[in-house]
């Protein structure tokens, strides 16, 4: 997927049986989530229209030329992105979680920790999964500011003060 594409979203099943799609948006705010135009997979373009919001990441859309519920079946996990200068401006202290894959993760004394390998959310909060760099393995923190105190997307890399039962990337 090219580096200009933000995904604002993720059709996670069909909605009934007139092809309405039920989208988990990555969107500040769900009723934004068709205000920046049409969406993309990388290869299709769809326009879409909101029909509800279920909750606060959670939506009921109508996507363009879907008709029915084996037509909206066959779009089930299909991210829908959009070109990142469709997008609003940011403030310094504001960016996309696209923005910090890739960010080296030093602790506070200036080691190196690893770097940001992935950006989940698997409802409760976001979740930061780290390259260590030490080794080959993997770990995955929640992204609060306790956690990542400081974020600088302009030099990439990220502060980590990590939790006590985590400790150095060595310790793991």
């Amino acid at each position: 997927m090219k580096n200009d594409l933000i995904c604002l979203g993720i059709i996670t099943s069909s909605h009934g049986i007139n092809g309405y799609v039920k989208i988990r948006t990555f969107t500040e705010k769900p009723e934004n989530f068709t205000s920046y135009g049409p969406l993309t997979d990388g290869k299709n373009t769809y326009k879409i229209r909101v029909i509800s919001i279920i909750s606060q990441n959670i939506i009921i859309a109508k996507i363009k030329g879907i008709i029915s519920k084996n037509d909206a079946d066959l779009l089930r996990s299909k991210k829908l992105f959009i070109e990142k200068n469709k997008l609003p401006n940011l403030t310094n202290d504001e960016f996309y979680h696209n923005d910090l894959i890739g960010l080296n993760v030093i602790l506070e004394n200036k080691n190196v920790y690893g770097n940001i390998k992935k950006v989940h959310n698997f409802g409760s909060c976001d979740i930061i999964e780290i390259c260590l760099s030490d080794s080959k393995k993997s770990t995955m923190l929640p992204f609060t500011k306790g956690i990542f105190p400081y974020i600088n997307v302009k030099e990439k890399y990220i502060i980590i003060n990590p939790p006590e039962v985590i400790g150095n990337s060595s310790d793991i």
